[in-house]
């Protein structure tokens, strides 16, 4: 059952926009057809429909004193990835993503490593290990479960969401994502990356 939550959670953040906008469209349509539905009411869907797949902004500091705010990244594809200083398969990822960092940052793509743990002490001694080219970021427990709820509920690690330009939720990745483990997954998420920085 609690599984069964979780991947509801995290399908919700990827079909929600989906959802609305098929919900929008059949009541269009079905008042629409009735009269029933003013320029008003018309409006007011639309408004509230709109902004539906566009990812919750935050503010985090990073390790070198940065502070990172996802509205200012409108222009940049950006992964944020949720992990933790205890968890395997999020340090098995840290290879590929600073690959994938160093490859495409010069055309606009980001990484941010939102960790759900530790201090900056603890992280930055963490690094001394685990060389990390991309941003890692930091916060209080009170805003880290902030931006985890408006997430959907992070509870599983890692958890990647992809955004593309202007913020909006491309996929959502649960778990692991891993070039030697899953190929054929791997690929997919680069071409997702590749075909998100092509558009203007």
């Amino acid at each position: 059952m609690k599984g069964q939550k979780i991947l509801i959670r995290i399908i919700n953040l990827s079909r929600l926009k989906q959802f609305f906008t098929f919900i929008t469209i059949v009541l269009t349509t079905f008042l629409s057809a009735n009269d029933d539905i003013t320029p008003s009411q018309l409006e007011a869907i639309k408004k509230y429909t709109q902004d539906i797949n566009i990812a919750p902004d935050f503010s985090l500091s990073s390790l070198d004193d940065s502070t990172y705010t996802l509205s200012n990244m409108k222009e940049n594809v950006v992964l944020i990835n949720f992990w933790a200083t205890w968890c395997g398969p999020c340090r098995m990822e840290i290879p590929d993503f600073n690959e994938l960092y160093l490859k495409h940052h010069k055309d606009g793509f980001e990484i941010l490593g939102v960790a759900m743990d530790g201090t900056k002490k603890s992280l930055k001694n963490f690094t001394k290990s685990y060389k990390m080219e991309y941003p890692v970021l930091y916060g209080s427990a009170k805003d880290l479960n902030k931006i985890s709820m408006d997430y959907g509920g992070v509870v599983s690690l890692p958890t990647s969401v992809l955004l593309g330009k202007n913020n909006e939720v491309l996929r959502v990745y649960p778990g692991a994502i891993l070039k030697d483990y899953n190929p054929h997954q791997y690929a997919s998420f680069v071409y997702e990356i590749e075909k998100a920085l092509s558009k203007k």
